[in-house]
């Protein structure tokens, strides 16, 4: 994202000029990087339990002219938080359960699912400081417009659908509580597809679904569980 954001910068400069459109150098680039991003949240029903337990400890790129010893928290973007605190954004973005949405496709099983359901989504969680840092919010359109091009161009490289790289069933992939698939959405909502809870808001009401969020990890699932039992 930060790779986006000095493009977005770039950008914004050449489109106050209206003889300096964008180049088709400067939208493949960005495209590109767009794909790159949405590739790893689609990766989210799996890495939002480890971003919860112990944060990031990213940076932003540092311009030469900058010195990052002489540099503000502010500068810096950095954010602070806790496992707590992460744990309760990533309910509120509903980070794995969008992961799971963008892994299978889900937002092109209904027409329309992947306009206002899909950029919602996406802005909740380019509306989550701790996770991609503190945005602007032309900043957040940008970013938002720029992923949702990427899913629906349907790209081989997102590796969502058909080009899903195959998980386990069991283990690590599925919930604590129930045995179901970390990977699918289930019986859980689409993310974005219900309208933020307060008007001019990003975030939706807040789901009762299941997470390992801040759980200790047990060495089989539920499902693997059951199938010992019914073998012995």
């Amino acid at each position: 994202i930060e790779i986006m954001r000095y493009s977005e910068k770039a950008q914004m400069k050449n489109i106050l000029k209206i003889s300096n459109p964008m180049s088709w150098d400067h939208a493949s680039r960005l495209f590109h990087s767009a794909v790159d991003v949405l590739r790893t949240l689609g990766w989210s029903w799996r890495w939002a339990e480890w971003w919860v337990e112990s944060g990031d400890n990213w940076e932003p790129l540092i311009r030469d002219d900058q010195n990052e010893e002489d540099m503000t928290d502010k500068e810096l973007k950095r954010v602070e938080s806790t496992p707590q605190s992460r744990c309760d954004d990533a309910r509120r973005c509903r980070l794995a359960a969008l992961g799971a949405a963008l892994r299978n496709r889900d937002y092109d099983k209904n027409e329309g699912d992947d306009q206002e359901p899909l950029e919602r989504a996406l802005m909740a969680v380019m509306s989550t400081p701790s996770l991609v840092g503190p945005l602007k919010q032309k900043e957040k359109e940008f970013y938002v417009t720029w992923f949702s091009l990427a899913y629906r161009s349907a790209t081989p490289r997102l590796g969502f659908g058909e080009h899903k790289t195959p998980v386990a069933s069991d283990g690590f992939c599925v919930h604590q509580a129930d045995g179901s698939l970390k990977f699918e959405l289930g019986a859980r909502p689409l993310p974005g597809k219900t309208p933020p809870e307060k008007e001019n808001g990003f975030f939706e009401p807040l789901v009762d679904e299941p997470d390992d969020f801040l759980k200790t990890l047990t060495s089989g699932s539920p499902i693997r569980k059951k199938r010992l039992r019914q073998s012995a």
